[in-house]
């Protein structure tokens, strides 16, 4: 009969004994590959100091405590610091962005309204086939092949005239 800690040790022990070691370790180089990079000023013999002498220039000496402080700063201002058993990666994700907005689309008002959108499942799979349709179905239905006249403006009416429009069209 084998404990509870027993089982683990041997489910796990493949693993390495110090899991979490190994984690923060892996967080630890994480964090590093995503600060920013500081390249160190190239270093000639003989530019910029004596030869013999082998003293770093107060510039060079500058630069570097510029980095640490830039480093410092980044890492305190991450947001997984204070979280021990979670990395985020604060890297900007290009392939992510495009599903990402700046604004709330125009018919919401509120972001709560839009995420509650989104939520809710258009497919065929999560609603009966006529809530799928009712969901889905254009706010316009127009008979194939009929003519839709152009919008028309008005200086006195800032508003696009209702009278024309669209002929064989109904409104759903």
């Amino acid at each position: 009969h084998l404990s509870q800690r027993q089982i683990v040790s041997q489910a796990f022990g493949a693993f390495g004994d110090d899991v979490q070691t190994d984690f923060q370790q892996d967080k630890l180089q994480n964090v590093v590959d995503e600060l920013p990079a500081f390249d160190e000023p190239a270093d000639l013999p003989g530019w910029g100091k004596w030869e013999g002498d082998r003293k770093t220039p107060k510039w060079i000496l500058k630069a570097r405590a510029n980095a640490e402080a830039q480093r410092k700063e980044a890492i305190a201002s991450r947001q997984d610091r204070k979280l021990k058993h979670v990395v985020i990666s604060e890297r900007y994700d290009k392939k992510a962005s495009k599903y990402t907005t700046t604004a709330v689309p125009f018919p919401f008002k509120t972001r709560a309204d839009y995420e509650r959108s989104i939520r809710t499942p258009l497919g065929s799979d999560f609603n009966s086939d006529k809530s799928h349709r009712d969901l889905t179905r254009p706010e316009v239905l127009t008979t194939t092949g009929v003519r839709i006249d152009p919008l028309s403006f008005t200086k006195t009416n800032s508003h696009p005239r209702k009278e024309g429009g669209i002929s064989g069209v109904r409104k759903v």
